[in-house]
């Protein structure tokens, strides 16, 4: 259970709870009251009032879960067993997931730092629940003695016990010890590994600073230094006497908009070999974390960890993925390699003969060149009709038109928030009431979380016959503010991000399932991205985008064809993108598969396998892989990207397309898709979605 839950960085009632299960508190959220404005904590956590709060909060879920252990160490029903199992992970998640999003997001140090004390005392509590016999017996007894009488509720028992497998509960002691060590040596490197990124993300000076371009600007720190020939003693005017640059801080956002849109190739090369070089510290925590990894898969009898975590994944096999990589490879390969060729000829047309070959580091520029002249792009003009207020209203459109829903701005408690910039949402349904609640966290700002994801704050689950628990949520981004100070507008793939990490959000927030085990993401990873990959198809659709994209200044609605424009640029080159993406995921089965001997040397798997299956050439010195991180949390599971876009873009065709608005639409998402979160097979979900053919 609590393996299934902690691995994923965005739903039949049952009969009531016996009466000593509902007397205990149950660690419910203010988030549900939103008329309630006296002061609270975190999330509307009354614990998380302050640092020291996270104490008070892992102690009191240690505690409740306790007195959880001792109900089921009585063997009740096997339906209370369940529901007693689901209320333990409820408790210990809400003290997991928040001290998670506090690490990443929370500006005041204090707080970070009590947060990570909490995740690390949580996480041990976590390892003594994973080895408890007590638990395991009474979910083996609840599997076996046929008496649950919802297919849910057989689901839940079984995946429990697969889980508990998984932890290694059913080994020898002195192996069982050793599965629990590497478990948490796991966590550590994790964690050290995403602390590296963000503390030397790297950086480089240039100078001039007209070796920017202007657009880019505000994204870069200004630096100066005197100008040459200049000695401090001779320092008239400092204006005059200093010369201007810019400080790149090389992290992927920033990083690509120099290499899309700086003139300069050395700037280019200099900052794509930084970039691509740091953190030094993650080669040795990416070789500890692989071996650690392996070493657990060993031990639970598998051949690699890939073999390891496919146990409840669609695909059946590291064998069935590998497999579906190779075909992939070999199929886009012809049109990868026109496409490579187009690129370099650009370069040799603008810098001569003398340029043989095309760098890693001209690829961006030159194909955003190619874009802007066959489709007569301007970023700006695109970014005028992306506002970021616009942007929400069209995630409010949404939910309108497909669920009948409101999707609306709420105040917050007094301690409820972590930045002032910090917004909260509630989805409304008019007939159903609240049907959940959503933090946007949208800027931004030093020592944030550096990328843009989902994060769960409470799951949903069924408490009682007339209550439920409405899910929690959180999104994250780093959208940058002007320094003007006017109103961010965003570029197409950051609407499309925008997009894809709502899809996360309307899986849990819509999900209605009667345990949170199950509730939204909380599914088979190899499945978990197929509704955000959908959602980005709303990001690219006309008929949506002409309903909220509008000119910041002006209001005109945002042209057709500057649309079909974009959607014609994106598909350019898109057999590149789509070979770099079966890279990475070939690269992430290789490090945690059995095809190499040991030790590996990461760099010579990232290398060879770049000359097989790219055209991008590998430049030594550069290591991609030790600020990856999806290697992290989607170990042995990157491949679960193409997956989804396989099965949204089937989904998209068969049922969205005609229109992709209407009430019909989204009736047939939320019933047969979204409610259901990981309580059912996702092969079964997507053949009742969309018909037979989709699995193949």
């Amino acid at each position: 259970m609590w393996n299934f839950i902690r691995r994923r960085d965005p739903n039949i009632h049952f009969e009531r709870l016996l009466k000593p299960l509902i007397s205990h508190r149950h660690f419910r959220t203010r988030a549900v009251d939103r008329q309630n404005a006296s002061p609270t904590g975190l999330y509307g956590f009354d614990h998380l009032k302050s640092p020291k709060g996270f104490q008070r909060f892992v102690d009191d879920a240690i505690e409740r879960s306790g007195e959880l252990v001792d109900y089921i160490a009585g063997m009740p029903s096997s339906a209370e067993i369940i529901r007693a199992m689901d209320e333990i992970s409820d408790t210990v998640c809400s003290v997991v997931d928040s001290a998670e999003l506090c690490r990443q997001t929370h500006p005041a140090r204090g707080f970070v730092q009590e947060a990570n004390k909490a995740s690390m005392r949580i996480n041990e509590y976590l390892h003594f629940l994973n080895t408890n016999h007590t638990l395991y017996n009474a979910v083996k007894k609840a599997e076996q003695d046929g008496h649950l009488l919802t297919e849910e509720a057989h689901r839940a028992a079984l995946h429990l016990r697969i889980d508990f497998e998984k932890g290694g509960i059913h080994l020898p002691s002195g192996k069982l010890d050793r599965v629990n060590q590497l478990n948490l040596n796991a966590l550590q490197l994790c964690r050290e590994y995403g602390e590296n990124i963000i503390t030397d993300p790297g950086h480089v000076d240039i100078f001039p600073a007209s070796c920017i371009p202007r657009q880019i600007q505000h994204l870069l720190k200004p630096i100066y230094r005197l100008k040459s020939g200049v000695s401090k003693d001779s320092l008239g005017s400092l204006d005059d006497e200093q010369a201007k640059g810019f400080q790149i801080i090389t992290e992927p956002r920033t990083l690509f908009s120099v290499l899309q849109l700086t003139a300069d190739d050395q700037v280019r090369k200099m900052a794509y070999l930084k970039g691509n070089s740091v953190p030094h510290a993650n080669h040795e925590v990416l070789d500890k974390l692989i071996a650690s990894r392996h070493e657990l898969a060993q031990i639970m009898g598998c051949k690699s960890y890939a073999e390891f975590v496919m146990k409840l994944n669609m695909a059946s096999s590291p064998e069935v993925v590998i497999s579906f990589l190779l075909e992939m490879s070999n199929m886009v390969k012809p049109s990868a390699d026109k496409e490579f060729k187009t690129i370099r000829n650009l370069k040799r047309d603008v810098c001569g003969q003398r340029c043989v070959d095309l760098e890693p580091w001209d690829e961006p520029y030159y194909t955003a060149m190619i874009k802007s002249s066959a489709y007569n792009l301007d970023s700006s003009v695109v970014a005028s009709y992306f506002s970021l207020p616009q942007c929400i209203e069209g995630l409010k459109l949404l939910v309108k038109s497909l669920f009948g829903a409101n999707f609306d701005s709420i105040p917050m408690a007094p301690g409820e928030s972590w930045h002032p910039d910090v917004l909260k949402m509630c989805l409304h349904h008019p007939e159903e009431g609240d049907l959940g609640y959503l933090y946007l966290d949208l800027y931004s700002r030093k020592g944030k979380y550096p990328g843009c994801a989902t994060f769960a704050i409470k799951g949903g689950r069924e408490i009682s016959d007339t209550e439920y628990q409405l899910p929690v949520m959180a999104l994250v981004f780093n959208f940058s503010r002007p320094h003007d100070s006017s109103t961010v507008r965003l570029n197409h793939g950051e609407l499309e991000t925008l997009f894809h990490e709502f899809g996360h959000a309307l899986h849990a927030l819509l999900s209605r399932t009667d345990y949170q085990h199950f509730s939204g993401t909380r599914v088979a990873l190899d499945f978990a991205e197929t509704p955000s990959n959908l959602f980005e198809y709303y990001a690219r659709d006309y008929r949506v985008l002409r309903k909220f994209a509008r000119h910041y200044s002006t209001g005109e609605v945002i042209p057709e064809k500057l649309v079909k424009s974009l959607n014609g640029a994106r598909d350019m080159f898109a057999a590149t993108e789509l070979q770099r993406q079966i890279f990475y995921a070939l690269v992430d089965q290789t490090l945690f598969g059995d095809r190499l001997p040991e030790p590996r040397d990461t760099c010579s798997i990232v290398a060879h396998l770049k000359r097989q299956h790219s055209n991008e050439k590998h430049v030594e010195g550069t290591h991609m892989q030790i600020r990856f991180s999806h290697f992290l949390t989607y170990g042995a599971g990157y491949y679960s990207y193409l997956y989804a876009k396989c099965f949204a873009a089937t989904i998209w065709k068969k049922l969205c397309q005609e229109d992709p608005l209407s009430l019909a639409t989204g009736t047939a998402l939320r019933t047969k898709l979204l409610q259901h979160g990981g309580a059912k097979e996702p092969a079964d979900l997507l053949t009742d979605l969309v018909g037979d053919g989709i699995i193949s």
